[in-house]
């Protein structure tokens, strides 16, 4: 027979439960740190696909004072924008205009950046710009071509906001959703391959090391994950994906376990 190169050797094993655990030995620690983190990267693939593909996000995620404001006064914030008219990418306001303000929070249009400053929070509409301001930190956006507000002033300033915000938002959640699959995965392969690696005593166990527990949880982790991927990009959504991921190497090892019984005996 006829010996693979790694990394078709891992990628071999995929389809059977059987060669997952005989090929238990047919990587080494580095070989198993580049597999673990090319598992992560199939993980965390569909996520800058989906963002890119958004054109909108819930701003009350990031933005919740500045999504309250909109909300109470969506009305007269169109009303004022109706009467200034907007053409040629730019409002035509004629005055400053306030709608709402007390200590913290302040909305209106062309107002002057200096009573922007006093306050924590402010949605306010200028000529070439908008502002959103949450907790001290502005967001200076400027109408692009696509803006639209005469289909609803909300939504429009919604999607201006996610366009400029875009690469930071899906850098953010890139982050954060590839710490959660970086985790469970290392909890399933070095804590389920501890787990197993206790029993190596038994004669009923063919297992000698605690690599070739990894090795085989890393085997066992491999189409989980390529499935996990697919189906990102086919539907993301990531409590389901977390699920599936979890159960899915669960009912693999169970797999492994009943074609095998981990005893290279049971393999002949």
């Amino acid at each position: 027979m006829v010996k693979e190169n790694f990394p078709f050797n891992y990628f071999s094993v995929w389809l059977s439960p059987t060669k997952m655990f005989q090929q238990r030995k047919s990587l080494n620690w580095l070989q198993i740190c580049i597999v673990l983190l090319f598992l992560l990267a199939l993980n965390i693939l569909p996520v800058p696909f989906h963002y890119q593909q958004q054109k909108s996000v819930p701003l009350d995620i990031y933005l919740p004072h500045v999504q309250k404001m909109l909300q109470k006064n969506e009305d007269e914030l169109e009303k004022l924008g109706q009467t200034a008219k907007f053409a040629n990418g730019q409002y035509h306001f004629s005055q400053e205009k306030i709608v709402q303000q007390n200590k913290k929070d302040l909305v209106g249009v062309a107002i002057p950046q200096k009573k922007v400053k006093t306050v924590k929070n402010a949605v306010v509409l200028n000529d070439h710009f908008f502002l959103f301001k949450e907790k001290g930190n502005v967001s200076k956006i400027y109408y692009s071509d696509d803006y639209a507000p005469q289909k609803g002033l909300r939504k429009q300033l919604n999607q201006e906001w996610y366009q400029r915000n875009k690469a930071a938002i899906s850098f953010a959640m890139l982050q954060s959703i590839g710490s959660l699959f970086l985790l469970t995965n290392l909890v399933f392969v070095f804590g389920g391959g501890f787990m197993l690696w206790l029993g190596r005593k038994s004669p009923m166990i063919t297992i000698s090391s605690f690599k070739e527990t990894v090795n085989l949880m890393v085997n066992i982790l491999g189409p989980i994950s390529l499935l996990v991927a697919i189906m990102g990009f086919i539907k993301f959504d990531i409590s389901l994906l977390m699920t599936v991921q979890m159960l899915g190497s669960v009912l693999v090892f169970l797999m492994v376990y009943a074609k095998t019984r981990f005893n290279d005996a049971n393999n002949v």
